[in-house]
């Protein structure tokens, strides 16, 4: 504690001391020991108090903390006695999925269940309205949680529940486990029908949560069952797709669909029941069902039900070339076949629900793991190559799950080479295979790159455009081992220049060659795919037109990243193979970086023998020593020789 020598009234204390009894501070709000918190601050002169309370530790103030775990007099005291803000932010913990929100001390107490905390909140003027930084409000919060004490005390108190959130999440949305709660917002006039930003409303999420007593309640107050979501599921298709065929009977009860909604109902439930509920005998039922469904308005051929509008559909390799049942024999036939029930479901999906369906996709990325852990890996390389296709085929670029796919593709490449390599398995990586993912790859990163050109980009983007980076270049690199004819190899290095003659960059202006000399490059969230840098792959990028002294933003050149990571990590045989490659591709060995350090002075002693002048040229040599005898060359050299000597 910090004595400056005046009375103790005045006393003053320093950052440090500050800092400490903030954190005993907390420490005692959290194990319950208030009076020991007390004791902290009452010898304290206001205005010291008021510091230390009006500070955050970990994320959170006292009077948060105190709000989160429902101490009452205490909160009142941090207000009251010592100046706490009531406005001031902390970071609140979701515990489902840990994500962290900077939200108030109300919206704290409103998630958590504390009523007298709330109201004493309000009545020391918090703000009842004030927004997390998703734009939730303290009451759409409690809402979620079904407080359902919380929320009425809130609304009869001026809260706002017509207000969403940043994803256009209602109150209403979020008490769907709550009947009551939602007749209880309905009467305070909220839309039954607002949407949320994916076109979802209430009656979609109850469905989805099984809550059928919601689904009454909410249909009998209006709801519309024909509203469409964007991928254009209503109330019907949604209950469908869950599985849950008692709301669906209810449904089909309630808005009379026609035959053929009510015959992809049942088909899409044993679809269900096939990947989520891996019960094959009720998949089986549900479609019987839709059979016999079908028969009232077919036609007959041999005392058989045919499907007269089913229309004829190509074979596709990612469903093992089989088509869909069209008779109810047909469909017999396949009872006892595992594999011919999980591609129907498969082929069922993307009939009713078309490709740009995420169920769809998901159906194919669920399957091909299934047969990825019983190591039929061409299978699965069949259906996630068919699952990134129809994601790449969607218009906008930077799609994340587009990314997940290709990653996954990615990892499950490597794992077939280095399997095949140990003799583990029977099945081989495919150039055909590796080469059309790599170029539909390719394509997605022209978009990417067009999109990064002419708009703003949120950091979130600039990460996927950077995973992207270190994708392609993990499939470079496999495809270098993989062996192939000429026509391949020219195939393979046409999209190789392209990607290079994009000219995307990193948030630290690294390019694609930068990248291939980066050792953190061998892992891509957190999972590890091939060892970087490969000589091979510099190699490739240099003949394939990558500039060999493109600068980053430190204006290291890769032959600068090169010689650090060589100094870094120690492995100097691997290091050398790509710097030996990189200066006998004209890389400039002088070239000085933001620090005025070349890569020749960034080698380990290890290296020296490559520390050589015999890749030095005349006018390099010539630009050093302008830049060392600091001559004002300006205007005395052609304009064109200026960005050479300011790189010596």
């Amino acid at each position: 504690m910090a004595w400056n020598g005046r009375s103790t009234s005045q006393r003053l204390l320093g950052d440090d001391a500050v800092r400490r009894l903030l954190s005993d501070l907390l420490h005692c709000v959290r194990e319950n020991q208030l009076v020991k918190a007390k004791f902290l601050l009452k010898c304290l002169p206001m205005s010291d108090r008021r510091r230390i309370v009006n500070q955050t530790s970990d994320d959170v103030t006292p009077l948060f903390v105190a709000a989160q775990y429902g101490h009452l007099a205490f909160l009142n005291y941090l207000i009251d006695e010592c100046g706490a803000d009531v406005e001031m932010c902390g970071v609140y913990e979701v515990q489902e999925d840990h994500s962290r929100h900077l939200v108030t001390p109300l919206w704290c107490a409103a998630v958590s269940n504390k009523l007298p905390i709330v109201g004493a909140l309000i009545r020391h003027g918090a703000e009842i309205n004030a927004t997390s930084d998703t734009q939730s409000t303290p009451v759409r919060s409690a809402c979620y949680m079904t407080n359902v004490d919380v929320v009425k005390y809130l609304v009869k108190h001026g809260a706002d529940v017509h207000k969403p959130n940043i994803n256009g999440g209602t109150c209403l949305i979020n008490s769907v486990q709550s009947a009551d709660l939602c007749q209880f917002l309905i009467n305070c006039g909220v839309c039954v029908n607002e949407r949320d930003n994916s076109g979802n409303i209430a009656l979609h999420y109850a469905i989805r949560e099984c809550r059928t007593d919601t689904v009454k309640l909410l249909l009998r107050n209006g709801s519309d069952p024909l509203i469409c979501n964007d991928f254009g599921d209503d109330a019907l298709q949604t209950a469908s797709l869950r599985g849950y065929e008692h709301i669906v009977e209810f449904l089909i009860d309630r808005i009379h669909p026609n035959i053929p909604r009510q015959i992809e109902a049942y088909q899409l439930i044993g679809a269900n029941f096939v990947d989520q509920k891996h019960s094959i005998p009720k998949a089986i039922e549900s479609w019987r069902r839709a059979n016999r469904l079908r028969c009232h308005d077919d036609v007959y051929v041999d005392d058989t039900c045919v499907n007269a509008s089913a229309p004829s559909r190509a074979r596709l390799q990612a469903y093992g070339d089989v088509q869909e049942v069209a008779t109810a024999s047909q469909l017999e036939d396949i009872v006892d076949t595992p594999d011919a029930v999980y591609m129907q479901a498969l082929l069922i999906r993307e009939r009713i629900l078309g490709t740009e369906h995420k169920e769809t996709i998901f159906g194919l990325m669920y399957r091909g793991a299934v047969y990825a852990d019983t190591h039929h890996y061409q299978r699965c390389v069949d259906m996630w190559k068919y699952a990134f296709h129809l994601r790449h085929m969607k218009p906008e670029p930077l799609d994340h799950e587009c990314l997940f796919t290709l990653q996954a593709l990615c990892k499950l490449f490597w794992e077939i080479y280095d399997e095949n390599l140990d003799g583990s398995t029977g099945e081989s990586v495919r150039f055909a295979d590796v080469i059309d993912v790599f170029e539909m790859a390719a394509n997605e990163f022209s978009e990417i790159s067009e999109v990064v050109q002419v708009r703003p980009v949120h950091i979130c983007h600039l990460e996927d455009v950077e995973t992207m980076m270190a994708l392609l270049l993990h499939l470079i690199h496999l495809l270098q081992k993989l062996g192939k004819s000429d026509e391949d190899e020219l195939r393979f290095r046409r999209i190789v220049h392209r990607v290079i003659s994009l000219r995307v960059r990193t948030r630290t202006g690294c390019s694609l060659l930068h990248c291939a000399v980066d050792t953190q490059m061998s892992t891509v969230a957190d999972e590890f795919f091939s060892s970087f840098p490969d000589a091979d792959v510099v190699r490739l990028l240099l003949e394939c037109g990558s500039p060999v002294d493109d600068v980053n933003d430190e204006l290291n050149t890769a032959l600068h990243m090169c010689a650090m990571g060589s100094r870094d990590t120690g492995d100097v045989d691997r290091f050398l193979e790509v710097y030996c490659h990189l200066v006998k591709h004209g890389a400039h060995i002088d070239a000085n970086n933001k620090l005025r350090v070349t890569a020749v002075e960034l080698l380990p002693p290890g290296l020296w023998h490559v520390k050589t002048m015999q890749f030095a040229s005349l006018k390099c040599l010539a630009a050093r020593v302008v830049q060392q005898c600091h001559v004002d060359y300006l205007g005395q050299v052609p304009q064109a020789l200026v960005p050479f000597i300011q790189m010596h």
